[in-house]
């Protein structure tokens, strides 16, 4: 009995032991750490150093190191600069988000629009390789959809205010020059007299007409949208730039309220609506009914997200 306490309490000191040896060898190397950055945020201090190695040839291309390497063309300090990319980031990533959200709420309100885009991605594509932007032209209902979740949802449903040049008349009504115009995205984005008495619902076919190729496509877009969104969600303003950079155009954006990052978005949405639909089915929560969800909190100017749930099912074993 005695060796056997004996036993256990050598084992119990043994234990602690180790426990405090891993301890400070945890606060060893936590230490090493906070010295490691103390120290090369010492060495950044220093005229032509950096926090990070910098390898050019190396570097991948980014908007951030692009608006870096014109720091002397566009005269903007570091400060300007880094608004600039912080406007870029907020406004992309939320409005895409959301758009995404509400994709995801069309397909399970909408399965038979789900199916379609399959077969035209399992014809297309195939199961072999994932979509690119490459099939983009051999797409058309995929594009349609991208085009009708933004009509039907806009991210944000007022745009961009305007100010009036000059004296004005609209529909009788006289507005001065100088008056501040807030475009209403979300009515116009629903006018029945542009899409139809359905122009509540989502219905990606409007941007459609039925294809007379033998190439089994069985949509292609129809020719006023090929180069036209089909919608107002990107605001309004000048389209066509002959700026030499994307920095340059994003100085400009007070004088051309147009969304300036607009072809990025739709290629975003595109590749990542096509990946979620290549490679996933999208069904509601069982249980509940998607068509009585209610609208989630309100987030600023954006769009407020249906509260709703789904449920993600690979579609390759």
């Amino acid at each position: 009995m005695a060796n056997n306490l004996y036993r256990s309490e050598k084992t119990d000191q043994a234990s602690e032991s180790n426990d405090a040896n891993q301890e400070l060898q945890i606060t060893s190397n936590a230490l090493d750490t906070l010295s490691n950055i103390a120290h090369r945020f010492t060495n950044a201090l220093y005229p032509g150093a950096h926090l990070v190695e910098v390898r050019d040839e190396n570097q991948r291309s980014s908007f951030c190191v692009g608006l870096a390497n014109e720091k002397v063309a566009t005269g903007l300090s570091d400060v300007e600069q880094a608004w600039v990319a912080g406007t870029i980031a907020v406004a992309a990533v939320e409005t895409t988000s959301t758009t995404l959200s509400f994709f995801l709420y069309a397909m399970i309100l909408h399965p038979n629009v789900q199916e379609q885009a399959q077969k035209e991605l399992d014809r297309v594509v195939g199961r072999s390789r994932n979509p690119a932007f490459s099939d983009m032209p051999f797409l058309p209902y995929v594009r349609a959809i991208v085009k009708e979740v933004l009509r039907w949802q806009p991210a944000i449903p007022l745009a961009v205010p305007h100010v009036l040049m000059e004296d004005d008349w609209y529909e009788g009504y006289f507005i001065p020059k100088g008056t501040s115009c807030i475009p209403n995205v979300w009515s116009m984005n629903r006018d029945k007299k542009v899409y139809g008495a359905d122009a509540d619902e989502f219905r990606p076919e409007r941007f459609l007409r039925r294809s007379e190729s033998e190439t089994g496509s069985e949509f292609i877009l129809r020719d006023e949208y090929e180069a036209e969104d089909g919608h107002c969600a990107y605001g309004f303003g000048r389209r066509l730039f002959s700026f030499s950079s994307f920095c340059e155009l994003v100085l400009m954006r007070n004088e051309y309220r147009v969304c300036v990052g607009r072809h990025v978005a739709d290629n975003a949405l595109f590749i990542d609506i096509c990946t979620i639909l290549w490679a996933l089915l999208i069904e509601p929560k069982p249980s509940i009914d998607a068509t009585k969800v209610k609208r989630g909190p309100s987030k600023d100017i954006l769009n407020p997200i249906p509260d709703f749930q789904c449920t993600f099912i690979s579609r390759f074993s």
